[in-house]
């Protein structure tokens, strides 16, 4: 809850308090100067409990200095950064008028549908900004290198008079640069995230282009575009690029205009428009071939939906079976979800759960996890199998096998004494990961990992019948993980299960194809490729030994690679480097003798087995 309105902020004066955010206060107020001078600003300072945080006021401080270097007329101008009491504000333009999210509640209250062409020309204004902010450079010719990360309708400001400002850069990368986000920081703005913001992967201006995909469509929609009762979904739908709400309200767009718009939200970067000024002339070319609008007509739009009187709304049909957030259902289902994660809080508290779960009987701990839940009965698929040997064919190479022919079904994992996994594939990548080895259960990953100790896994494992049955959700519920840390750590979690077995030199293998995952837990799509490499950096040494001791004298040859071949592993140029080594007249033992340190050396070995099995490099 904010305290009272300050008087004054540095050497501007408040009028009024506007709003609070998850990371801000924002105010209006006037600089007052000579000669009866007298300026309209905004005011944006820092949340008292962020102002102490170091790092995150020098990256907004970072960040401000950046965007305080932007001039355009659809990005709001920013004026100075100061110090108030010790805590960063940023004076900026006032626009007199409101945001997008604000539109559109206005327009359900009037019962008024924003024209398409008008959602285009808001989103075009955008696209014009965010060209000239990612190509903006500084004044000695330095590519400044910016990348919005928060466009979403909120950040959209639209003044009476029709004009279009994109505010509030870069103050989404401080958020999500902090070591634990606060809560409520990002609450809310899961569902503007691009997939690979959500996966914690490379950020470019393609980013932003996935968030003004959702705007554009939300705006013609009049509906979330990605939208659950659990935070933890949402990060799964941005995660996948899921479109199922778009097409069901397809016919709410003009065809031209939704195709448009579905390039912006693929989910890989590459499949995106390559850059806003190419989105944004698509959408000038498809305004001016339909209907010409301009600013002033969005200006007639906003004085006509502001001054309207609120729609009677008897006898209207509700979105009362829609799972958009305006609807009822929707409204109900997250004030029971609510209700049951007071009474988990309170129970998590008091510990009033424990007796509730029954212990292991050896350990007295409660041992229930994500993996634990009972798995469905699914009908085996007919059809050929494939079963063979460790010994003949590595993991790693048979994960790269069914990721290069997008497999999909079930690879059965049998190792050592008992250890059985399966891993469930979608067009050759991991969706889940079954095992039955105790300490790979999500609870004992996240005490290992540091995310929580033993009494909180404890007291959380004892409520989570409030949440599903799930442990993930639980911890987000009682507010222990914020989501986005939480689905990081699931995938991390699940691919740590299965890069585990790429060190296995022994055991058996089965795949099944199109077996489907039996086991009630989200599928995460990882990256199969980056998985790999991910797991050949953590190849054991005693695994690499051996391998080494068999292959010594073998020479190492290089295979032809295509563009990007390398790249898709995730290693930088370290895989380059020791690709660039095999010539074909070194043998393996020679290669490894030309390293001095023991570390470099198991490392270069790690990455000539990823190329051996992965078949950009042979033994001969």
């Amino acid at each position: 809850m904010s305290g009272p309105t300050p008087k004054s902020i540095g050497r501007y004066q408040i009028i009024d308090r506007l709003a609070v955010g998850g990371m801000a206060e924002l105010f209006k107020a006037t600089l007052m100067g000579d000669h009866g001078f007298e300026k309209l600003v905004a005011i944006k300072k820092i949340l008292p409990h962020l102002a102490v945080d170091q790092s995150f006021v020098e990256m907004f401080i970072d960040e401000a200095r950046i965007t305080a270097q932007l001039d355009h007329s659809h990005i709001v101008q920013v004026y100075e950064l100061g110090t108030d009491a010790d805590t960063p504000y940023i004076a900026m333009q006032f626009v007199d008028g409101l945001d997008v999210l604000g539109l559109l509640r206005e327009c359900a209250r009037v019962q008024i549908r924003l024209p398409p062409e008008l959602c285009a020309l808001i989103a075009r204004d955008v696209l014009d900004a965010l060209d000239y902010a990612h190509n903006a450079v500084s004044v000695d010719g330095r590519a400044l290198g910016i990348v919005h990360r928060d466009i979403s309708p909120g950040n959209v400001l639209l003044s009476w008079r029709g004009d279009v400002k994109l505010t509030d850069f870069g103050i989404a990368r401080a958020a999500e640069r902090r070591h634990k986000t606060e809560a409520g920081t990002l609450k809310g703005k899961y569902g503007y995230m691009s997939p690979e913001q959500v996966s914690g992967g490379e950020i470019d201006p393609r980013a932003d282009l996935f968030s003004v995909g959702i705007l554009l469509a939300e705006m013609v929609m009049a509906r979330r575009l990605f939208t659950s009762t659990n935070d933890l979904d949402i990060l799964l739908m941005v995660r996948d690029a899921r479109l199922d709400r778009l097409h069901k309200y397809a016919s709410e767009f003009p065809v031209e205009l939704r195709v448009l718009t579905v390039r912006a939200l693929q989910r890989r970067p590459e499949d995106r428009w390559q850059s806003a000024a190419q989105f944004r002339d698509a959408l000038d070319e498809w305004i001016r071939r339909s209907s010409r609008v301009t600013s002033r007509d969005l200006a007639s739009l906003l004085g006509r939906v502001i001054n309207a009187p609120t729609a009677d709304l008897e006898g209207v049909p509700t979105a009362a079976a829609d799972e958009g957030l305006s609807g009822p259902l929707t409204r109900m289902s997250i004030a029971r979800a609510e209700a049951d994660a007071a009474r988990a809080r309170a129970a998590y508290i008091a510990g009033d759960g424990l007796g509730e779960v029954e212990a292991n009987d050896q350990s007295g701990r409660i041992e229930i996890g994500e993996d634990d839940i009972e798995r469905d009965e699914v009908e085996m698929p007919s059809g050929p199998r494939e079963v063979g040997d460790l010994k003949e064919q590595s993991v790693m190479r048979i994960a790269y096998r069914l990721a290069k022919t997008k497999g999909t079904g079930m690879l059965a994992l049998e190792g050592r004494a008992g250890v059985l996994k399966e891993a469930y594939l979608a067009d050759g990548q991991p969706q889940f990961v079954h095992s039955n080895v105790e300490g790979e259960r999500l609870g004992r990953f996240l005490v290992a990992q540091g995310a929580l100790n033993e009494a909180s896994l404890q007291r959380a494992l004892s409520v989570m019948h409030h949440f599903g049955g799930r442990l993930a959700d639980t911890l987000v519920g009682l507010d222990i993980l914020d989501p986005l840390e939480a689905y990081r750590l699931l995938a991390k979690q699940v691919a740590a299960k299965l890069m585990e077995t790429f060190s296995w030199k022994k055991g058996r293998y089965t795949w099944t194809p199109r077996h489907p995952n039996p086991w009630k837990a989200r599928s995460l799509h990882l990256d199969a490729f980056r998985v790999i490499g991910a797991g050949a950096a953590q190849l054991t040494e005693a695994m690499i030994d051996d391998w080494l001791e068999a292959n010594r004298t073998a020479f190492i040859v290089a295979e032809p690679t295509q563009d990007g071949e390398l790249a898709q592993f995730g290693l930088g140029d370290a895989l380059l480097r020791v690709y660039s080594l095999l010539d074909g007249r070194t043998r393996l033992g020679d290669l490894s003798a030309k390293v001095r340190s023991p570390e470099a050396r198991l490392n270069l070995l790690r990455l000539t087995f990823l190329l051996v099995q992965t078949d950009l490099a042979r033994l001969s």
